[in-house]
């Protein structure tokens, strides 16, 4: 299948059988996805699952060893960096930045790649920054350096930067990170407005399932570099998955005010015990 035959329904990333690994170690093999243009799609599965690897493969920051990813029906392995992330931006799960970086440095970066030749931010980029730091809500941080920041104050400024690109795909991996429950809602709240009022198409990895469930049109259960389920959350998110994806016993129930599947675990299956008390 070549790149122009894989653009049926013009999506906005395809993976076309690529293969993934880091040394000797193979993650996935032969594994092809696309991904729709305005959509919500969560990669969830257990640690080691390929999951990470695949965004990273979709970010560019990791190479497939096989296989091809388009870009809005372009080889991303060809086009420039630039070009790349003027269309695309990912928050990763580490981040490496001078200690003595301020907020308002760290989410000015956001906008490098739309500057011009002189690397001058122009009144455009500055709203873009002052936009991403208001959504994030770190209009009182602006100043702070980031190593005076706690866990979950960093992992916002990161978003801020992600955010102050203005891409339409926006990839996350394990974006909730270092935030307690309050601030986890409200980021995936707020992706959810992107997408919704801006048309942003978002990928993230997550690994509280019911959150996937509620925040995502599409969810894609990984496990040993495989997709073991792909589809609408209810479709994805039973006992069954629960079982042979997570190696846990539980049930799946329609959460009463939002009417997506919510999953309650019980207890791991272990050797020779099926998790039955």
């Amino acid at each position: 299948m070549t790149g122009k035959e894989s653009m049926v329904g013009d999506p906005a990333l395809v993976i076309e059988g690529i293969s993934t690994g880091y040394g000797g170690h193979v993650v996935s093999e032969r594994l092809s996805l696309s991904v729709e243009r305005g959509s919500r799609t969560s990669l969830v599965g257990p640690n080691g699952s390929g999951k990470s690897t695949t965004l990273k493969t979709l970010a560019r920051l990791v190479a497939p060893l096989a296989g091809a990813v388009y870009l809005n029906g372009q080889d991303i392995n060809r086009l420039p960096t630039r070009q790349v992330a003027r269309q695309m931006a990912i928050l990763p799960q580490v981040h490496e930045v001078p200690a003595e970086l301020t907020v308002l440095e760290l989410v000015e970066q956001g906008r490098f790649p739309h500057v011009g030749a002189l690397r001058m931010l122009r009144r455009q980029d500055d709203e873009a920054i002052e936009d991403a730091i208001r959504m994030t809500r770190l209009e009182d941080f602006v100043h702070r350096p980031i190593d005076t920041l706690s866990g979950g104050e960093r992992q916002r400024a990161w978003m801020a930067l992600t955010l102050a690109q203005r891409t339409e795909i926006l990839l996350l991996d394990e974006p909730t990170t270092f935030l307690d429950v309050g601030h986890q809602l409200d980021l995936l709240q707020l992706v959810s407005s992107l997408n919704r009022d801006r048309g942003v198409t978002i990928v993230m990895v997550l690994h509280d399932l019911n959150h996937a469930a509620r925040f995502s049109d599409r969810m894609i259960a990984m496990s040993g570099g495989e997709v073991m389920a792909d589809g609408a959350p209810d479709e994805v998110l039973t006992p069954g998955l629960l079982r042979d994806c997570f190696g846990v016993e539980g049930s799946v129930v329609t959460d009463p005010q939002t009417g997506s599947p919510m999953c309650i675990p019980y207890s791991p299956i272990l050797d020779g015990n099926d998790g039955r008390e």
